[in-house]
């Protein structure tokens, strides 16, 4: 009698053999079906500590992330030609969305940098002409 697809010849010893010689034990075990019912949700990946909800932010017209630091201004890093660059933008509004305006300026990472490192001092000077 030939054997199922599902269904192997055990070949030990157990003295209780069938009378075709072969012994039908368990079967394969079947394939995991995916139907969702019983399916762990998906894993969220961790949020850095930026985006713990501590900065408000909100999405720009082009996906980036604006950082509101006045009324209709915005701080956002964007790409351009493979590098990345920091903007601090005046938008307007053009049939109910905000676009970027021409008011602004465009920093490279080491312009930016080196804003961040003279902070300080800018604050003591600002302080000073209070």
């Amino acid at each position: 009698m030939p054997l199922k697809s599902k269904e192997f010849i055990d070949s030990s010893d157990s003295g209780s053999d069938n009378e075709s010689g072969a012994k039908a034990t368990s079967k394969k075990p079947k394939a995991k079906s995916s139907d969702g019912k019983h399916d762990p949700p998906a894993k969220r990946a961790k949020p850095n500590d930026e985006d713990s909800g501590a900065v408000a932010s909100k999405t720009g017209p082009g996906g980036e992330r604006l950082y509101e630091i006045g009324k209709s201004r915005y701080v956002s890093v964007s790409e351009f030609k493979g590098k990345p660059y920091i903007n601090i933008r005046e938008y307007y509004e053009d049939k109910g969305v905000e676009k970027p305006g021409k008011k602004g300026i465009s920093l490279t990472a080491d312009q930016w940098d080196k804003l961040k490192s003279l902070m300080n001092q800018v604050d003591k000077d600002l302080k000073k002409s209070k």
